[in-house]
């Protein structure tokens, strides 16, 4: 079994490329984001910690937090940021780590992959046998993303700011998918890679 981290911007295509890849071979997707997500409900360690560092200003009227107010907030201030990541990513490695671990007891998996747009930064890579970074061009991001969440051109390019250059992708990647054309280029790119896996 391998384990494979997939990075690239935002709107790169990243989990386009990771459902491809899960058709094509027994995969199990650990998801950095969901991780994190869990970690932020009520219930548990991230919620108490985030709650703590950034106040009440960031939950709801019955006391979850708001992922959309703790972005806006994160994403105009970079010491609040990099307070977040600080709290986030010890727990994200963790529970990421314990599920590579238990995969890799007996399973009869192909591949597990670790889908995070933080990979580098949580230190994630350290798990990893591949990387492989997805690529497309800045407008095709821009495009998705406005799409997809609503953004305007604006809130979308301030967020490219505080994400990894393409360079810094390209330089820890062990393969390189480039996803600007149709699905089917995609999908070739692909099943050319899984081959050499």
């Amino acid at each position: 079994m391998k384990v494979i981290g997939i990075i690239g911007g935002m709107g790169a295509g990243k989990t386009t490329v990771v459902s491809l890849i899960t058709a094509m071979k027994k995969t199990y997707v650990i998801s950095a984001d969901e991780i994190g997500h869990q970690l932020l409900l009520k219930e548990n360690q991230g919620y108490h910690l985030v709650v703590q560092a950034f106040g009440k200003a960031v939950l709801s009227d019955d006391g979850e937090i708001v992922r959309s107010k703790l972005g806006q907030m994160v994403f105009e201030d970079k010491a609040k940021l990099q307070l977040l990541n600080e709290i986030m990513h010890p727990l994200i490695y963790k529970e990421v780590k314990r599920q590579v671990d238990a995969y890799k007891m007996g399973s009869q998996l192909e591949l597990v992959i670790i889908d995070a747009a933080l990979l580098i930064e949580i230190g994630l890579t350290r798990l990893t046998d591949y990387i492989i970074a997805v690529y497309a061009d800045d407008e095709v991001r821009i495009q998705r993303i406005m799409q997809r969440q609503g953004l305007t051109r604006k809130q979308t390019t301030e967020r490219f700011k505080v994400q990894k250059k393409w360079e810094e992708f390209m330089n820890i990647a062990d393969y390189v998918i480039h996803n600007n054309l149709s699905i089917e280029d995609t999908k070739a790119q692909i099943k050319n890679l899984i081959s050499c896996i």
